[in-house]
């Protein structure tokens, strides 16, 4: 009974003499005759990130040799390639050895994993840089990429510890992260595990892009369990452009890594230009002095004008080829144009009633015509309307003269032009978005509203001012002046815009034009009803006489009266004009935040035909109910 365990173990010393003979012949006698027959034949195929016309080739040879561009001939249907490259193993490319160290490689399935990544090391080329990972429910680096037999020798000196879980789809990705700070072209991750990814927190498709992102090819080996789904590694070595194999016994790992090694130690990367025309097929041809011609075809793609090859076409070029910049160009030169010939034929200047204008109201003899008939209407006692349907140039011009502005409407709307052309190129190049030129058709209701506004607050200030200048000139002609000398008076004491309105008001008086009808074009200019009440009792004092300071002190009442009620309803309607502005800006900001954050959680609005209808919907509705709110709260008084 004692010699019964040293006889277990001659046995099974000779049961794995036997394997380590067996599997080599399984190999030869599983391969195929024309495989023996040509294996000293080199082998040809396109990488894959080979593209048009900077075409990439792995040339596969059966022994090592120094390779040089003199001492090799490759053709494209029979021409010489031009700017032909040769790339040795280990001058840009490298090796990840991804080895399984979960709990079902326990035993003698990591011990052959490690004496397969001692066989593939003893195999590789001095030059060709290796990195060494294990992974489990961890990812744990035993070598970094290095070239130095000791450090790998070493890293694979001793068992790694096991844990449970499958992690490949993070296992992959890890290895790719090494690749990109090792900043190799292209890299082989050589991928041994006895099951499928259990646990990962990337899925396929991110290991994946990873390896894409990083140009990575997986050579995958299965190794046969009661667990084992060959699937996941088959699935990953297709789409990488590697291949798979399988392993039935952990013996049978180590011969297998050995052949890996030394195949990668004899494949050479060749590059070259292609000068095909498209749609043609190419037969590329590598002949090696001494050994039989390899060769692989292909097919020249069609002429596009999509991209090709390693073009990559940046934000710059999309911008320049895009149709809407070139609308854009087209409507800014066109309004640049419009402007320049509107500035040259501004006869403001020439016209002697125009150059009058600039200084006092002088009505034409529509306008006196429509301002008596107004008259005779509020004597009449009938309701009063304001002149319409002026062009809205027109109006513009009124508006930019009423609200002080010292360059014309001509200037404005040039140097409107302009910002808004600038605000577009500058917001498209922040965004990086074609539709952020159209961010300057918002120029001219930008410059609308400003101006508009200042309107509003002389406007405003005239009404407030109303009061007290109507008071001064009632207590000026108290004292005994006329209507036109206490108007005088009146205007030395007044504050702007009151001063140059009635100073208007005086200057029409003097070229003849009757008082009441110069306080009807001021009344009509500052919108403001109240100056008609002024017109009709300077109207009244001129045909019937009478107590005009009384009934100017009538008038400042009811003004003050207005004024009043303006105020209290300017008070009540406070909560509505706010809550007007917050539910419109609301939305507006939280898509700017939503830009800001993360630009992609917009794309099902942005990126589709449905997205973009309910992207109007929205503007329009919002743009509805802020018109809504507004003729809602504005009461007029």
């Amino acid at each position: 009974m004692s010699k019964q365990p040293g006889h277990v173990r001659t046995l099974t010393g000779a049961a794995s003499f036997t394997a380590a003979l067996i599997v080599p012949l399984v190999f030869l006698l599983g391969a195929p005759a024309g495989a023996l027959g040509q294996a000293s034949a080199p082998a040809l195929r396109e990488a894959p990130d080979s593209g048009f016309p900077d075409k990439v080739f792995s040339l596969q040879l059966q022994e090592r040799r120094a390779l040089t561009a003199r001492r090799l001939s490759v053709t494209e249907n029979g021409a010489p390639v031009s700017d032909l490259t040769i790339d040795a193993p280990g001058a840009a490319n490298g090796v990840v050895l991804l080895i399984d160290a979960s709990n079902s490689m326990r035993g003698a399935p990591i011990e052959g994993a490690v004496q397969a990544a001692r066989a593939f090391l003893a195999q590789r080329s001095q030059k060709l840089p290796v990195a060494v990972v294990v992974f489990g429910p961890d990812d744990t680096v035993l070598a970094d990429f290095t070239k130095s037999q000791e450090r790998l020798v070493a890293a694979v000196g001793s068992t790694p510890p096991l844990a449970e879980g499958t992690h490949i789809y993070d296992a992959l990705i890890r290895a790719s992260d090494l690749v990109e700070d090792a900043v190799l072209q292209r890299t082989t991750v050589v991928l041994l595990s006895d099951g499928t990814d259990v646990g990962s927190d990337a899925s396929r498709a991110d290991a994946l892009a990873a390896l894409e992102e990083a140009n990575v090819r997986v050579i995958s080996v299965g190794l046969r369990s009661r667990q084992y789904d060959p699937a996941s590694l088959q699935s990953i070595a297709q789409n990488t452009g590697g291949t798979y194999s399988e392993s039935a016994s952990p013996a049978a790992l180590g011969p297998l890594f050995a052949q890996i090694g030394a195949r990668l130690s004899r494949e050479y990367t060749l590059r070259y230009t292609s000068l095909l025309p498209p749609r043609t097929k190419a037969t590329v041809r590598a002949v090696v002095p001494g050994l039989p011609a390899a060769s692989a075809t292909y097919m020249s793609p069609n002429l596009s004008l999509g991209e090709r090859g390693t073009f990559d076409r940046t934000w710059i070029d999309r911008v320049i080829l895009s149709p809407f910049l070139m609308i854009f160009v087209i409507v800014s030169v066109l309004a640049l144009l419009s402007f320049a010939t509107m500035t040259a034929f501004d006869v403001r200047s020439r016209s002697i009633r125009r150059r009058m204008a600039q200084y006092v109201t002088v009505p034409t003899e529509e306008e006196s015509s429509i301002r008596r008939a107004e008259v005779a209407s509020l004597l009449a006692g009938q309701a009063q309307k304001r002149i319409a349907g002026q062009e809205w140039w027109q109006s513009f011009e009124k508006d930019v003269e009423l609200g002080g502005f010292r360059a014309s409407a001509t200037t404005l709307a040039g140097w409107t032009i302009i910002a808004g052309i600038l605000a577009s190129l500058v917001l498209a190049l922040a965004t990086q978005s074609l539709f952020a030129l159209l961010a300057g058709l918002a120029a001219p209701f930008v410059m609308r509203i400003y101006v508009s506004r200042r309107v509003s607050s002389m406007r405003r200030s005239f009404g407030e001012q109303l009061p007290d200048n109507l008071e001064v000139l009632a207590g000026a002609m108290r004292a005994g002046h006329s209507l036109v000398g206490a108007m005088n008076v009146m205007v030395d004491s007044a504050d702007e815009p009151s001063k140059s309105e009635f100073r208007r008001v005086l200057a029409d008086e003097q070229l003849g034009i009757p008082v009441d009808q110069a306080l009807m074009v001021t009344s009509q200019r500052m919108g403001s009803i109240d100056m008609e009440q002024v017109a009709i009792v300077t109207r009244l004092q001129r045909d019937a006489g009478g107590n005009t300071a009384e009934v100017l002190d009538r008038v400042v009442e009811n003004v003050r009266g207005r004024m009043e009620i303006r105020r209290v309803i300017r008070v009540l309607t406070a909560q509505g004009r706010l809550a007007r502005w917050v539910l419109t800006g609301l939305p507006l900001g939280l898509v700017v935040a939503l830009l800001m954050i993360n630009p992609d959680w917009l794309d099902p609005l942005t990126a589709t035909n449905v997205g973009r209808a309910f992207l109007v919907l929205w503007a329009l509705m919002l743009i509805a109910g802020s018109v809504v709110i507004k003729r809602i709260v504005e009461i007029e008084v």
